[in-house]
């Protein structure tokens, strides 16, 4: 299937809600659902879950049809129609999960004189610190984070998904990077001490 781009989805979604073309609502369906599904691993590991999200929310567009209004951003459309469902499902499933934490990648670089045993045991000890600086973040922090940076969703449309304003998504987003980067800076530098401290001693 050739790959679609957002001005073509819009058009679709268009053709979709007009003529209620079911071919349209399927091609829309296929070219999100990778999406849909990892956003989805956000709030659970249950993928019987996710997937009946995603099944309930494009049974809702067909179930509703026509009487679906046009949209300026279907991304941002669908994200937050399907985090509805899905938030229903799980809890009337009651089995609400913590979300992942944000996978954190290119923390920092090690001198190549260190020796493998220091070099992999400063990688899963500092590892394991982000994570629990993650960890530190709110659930609505985690949720902002991906979906300003992993989704790219603006300020506006995070906040309209979340029932925010746009400035508390603003400095909800700032506060959160601010204290991530602290923290990462702060693991830096320990890290750096103990690696001059193991050469010393070697």
């Amino acid at each position: 299937m050739k790959k679609q781009d957002n001005n073509d989805y819009h058009a679709i979604w268009e053709s979709f809600i007009t003529n209620g073309n079911h071919e349209a609502i399927g091609m829309i369906y296929f070219g999100h659902y990778d999406l849909l599904y990892n956003f989805g691993l956000k709030y659970t590991k249950d993928v019987q879950v996710i997937e009946d999200a995603i099944q309930n929310t494009f049974g809702y567009f067909l179930k509703t049809g026509r009487k679906l209004s046009p949209v300026t951003n279907l991304r941002s459309f669908l994200l937050q129609s399907f985090r509805h469902r899905l938030l229903l499902e799980l809890k009337r499933r009651s089995r609400i999960f913590h979300m992942h934490a944000i996978e954190a990648k290119n923390v920092g670089s090690h001198e190549p004189e260190v020796n493998e045993k220091i070099e992999q045991e400063w990688s899963s000890w500092l590892g394991k610190k982000i994570s629990k600086c993650m960890e530190r973040l709110t659930g609505k922090q985690k949720e902002i984070l991906y979906l300003r940076f992993q989704c790219d969703l603006s300020y506006a449309e995070i906040a309209s998904m979340l029932d925010i304003t746009v400035d508390s998504c603003y400095k909800m987003t700032y506060r959160s990077l601010k204290e991530l980067r602290e923290d990462i800076e702060e693991l830096e530098s320990i890290g750096h001490r103990l690696i001059m401290f193991f050469m010393i001693k070697s």
